[in-house]
């Protein structure tokens, strides 16, 4: 799907506190490096006082303000999220603090791949709605340690987060020059909830919480491929001409995997993984955190291609294409020459 005059305005993210890979409350014995640590993760955030949805709100907040937008501008917002077990309807509590209450509030729930795909229906809204100023996506994950700490067992670590973007027509930093999408819903067996485990704690575990994503890697690698060839095969480009790859936070074996063949020849190391294995694997979060990071720090340049790479469990894919347009707003002045 190409797309024309559709912007990235402004981002934000609200990050809890930082702990150790091994905490205390991480059953692997002392002198053993878990699953988690084998594969690349170092830290986790963990929030211990405010939900899911109220990180959200937060990094909300400080998009907007990024994108000098009010919030009474915002037509729609998309708000990605995963097993919320505090907020049952987290979009309409976000449009309540925001001030947006004249806007549409929908949840979209595609677990990891929840935050891209949030993107493509922000994009969609403004196309369908030209009068629209702006559409906000948000997303949040918080993985409570007594339902979520088994993850370590099958090789990642979850965190917690809030993230958002604003989308306009034609006014941002970043324009969106192409998306593709795909699914395998053959494999949504592997997340149909399981019966209740006593021992296991609260919640109903799924099948993928035991087997991980490794004995699915030919599904992930054929379906990224895929995602990946359309968006460069409709704008013309080529591997070559990305500067920047971002992926979910999937940890560092995962991602060599998925991204060494063709067409990309990437590891994980040449991605924004190096920033995610602090924070752990937030669910929807990922890919929007670390378009935050890029857009602050003032390492782009305009011209400069991002390829974000997303999937998660159902089984989902979005694939999107950004180009800086102009120096994102809070970079130096010496980050906001271009090349």
């Amino acid at each position: 799907m190409l797309w024309h005059d559709i912007t990235i305005a402004g981002t934000g993210s609200w990050i809890p506190p930082i702990r150790p890979e091994h905490d205390p409350w991480d059953g692997t014995p002392p002198g053993r490096p878990s699953m988690a640590a084998a594969n690349g993760f170092t830290s986790a955030a963990v929030s211990t006082a405010q939900t899911a949805t109220q990180m959200a709100a937060r990094a909300a907040l400080l998009a907007l303000r990024h994108a000098n937008v009010p919030s009474t501008d915002v037509s729609l917002l998309a708000h990605a999220t995963f097993q919320d077990e505090d907020h049952y309807t987290p979009a309409p509590y976000l449009l309540r603090v925001l001030g947006a209450t004249c806007s549409t509030g929908i949840e979209v729930g595609a677990a990891s791949d929840g935050g891209a795909a949030a993107l493509v229906t922000a994009a969609e809204h403004l196309t369908a709605q030209p009068t629209a100023p702006a559409a906000l996506v948000t997303a949040a994950a918080r993985f409570p340690h007594q339902r979520w700490a088994h993850v370590r067992d099958i090789g990642y670590v979850a965190g917690d987060a809030g993230a958002a973007a604003v989308l306009t027509r034609g006014t941002g930093f970043a324009r969106l020059l192409a998306t593709a999408q795909a699914t395998e819903p053959q494999l949504e067996v592997l997340t149909r909830a399981g019966a209740p485990d006593d021992a296991a704690g609260p919640g109903r575990r799924f099948l993928a919480e035991q087997t991980g994503l490794l004995p699915h890697i030919d599904t992930l690698q054929r379906r990224t491929r895929h995602c990946v060839d359309t968006v460069l095969d409709e704008t013309g480009l080529t591997a070559a001409d990305i500067s920047h790859v971002v992926a979910i936070a999937i940890g560092s074996a995962v991602l060599d995997l998925v991204l060494s063949g063709p067409p990309l020849h990437r590891r994980a190391t040449d991605t924004n993984w190096t920033f995610g294995r602090h924070l752990g694997h937030a669910g929807p979060c990922d890919v929007l955190l670390a378009l935050d990071r890029m857009f602050r720090t003032g390492a782009l340049r305009v011209g400069e291609r991002i390829l974000v790479v997303s999937f998660g469990l159902g089984f989902r894919w979005t694939t999107a294409l950004l180009e800086i347009t102009r120096p994102p707003p809070g970079a130096t002045t010496a980050d906001r020459k271009t090349r």
